[in-house]
């Protein structure tokens, strides 16, 4: 596993990669689907490892019922904690790291908006947010700093 600059430059790869749509911009540099399929896998086995998977669970469900500033560095393993401080930092520094999480976290809050509507089964919402994909959710939008405006 990467550590310091190296961490953050094998987190802002991997969304580059697992972010890149089919336009036809920049073509040549896309890679195949199935590569960017596995570096979104990657980064989700890894961002999983450092989240504590009950303490999400409690807090998503504190978070949905309106409570609001519950999402700590707390919720990270000590490795997890330092990617979290990587990420705020390349997201608070470098503008296109920042388009790429922000796309990310729009793409995943539209998903869930789909499977599980407002009102809706609470329980598929917060199956998808405890899911590897959600736990990236989760610290890449914390990171940015997103649930402190809702």
């Amino acid at each position: 596993m990467p550590r310091g600059d190296d961490n953050a430059s094998w987190i802002s790869g991997l969304l580059a990669r697992a972010s890149q749509d089919d336009d036809g911009e920049g073509e040549a540099q896309l890679k195949p689907q199935s590569q960017t399929l596995e570096a979104l896998d990657s980064l989700s086995v890894d961002i999983a490892r450092m989240i504590d998977h009950q303490a999400v669970a409690e807090l998503w469900d504190r978070y949905r019922r309106g409570e609001r500033g519950v999402f700590t560095r707390r919720l990270y393993t000590l490795q997890g904690q330092q990617t979290y401080e990587d990420i705020k930092r390349k997201y608070a520094a470098e503008p296109e790291f920042r388009t790429t999480v922000d796309r990310y976290v729009a793409e995943f809050e539209k998903l869930l908006e789909e499977v599980a509507p407002k009102g809706s089964d609470d329980a598929l919402a917060q199956t998808y947010l405890t899911s590897e994909t959600g736990k990236v959710y989760t610290m890449l939008a914390h990171a940015a700093g997103k649930f402190e405006q809702r």
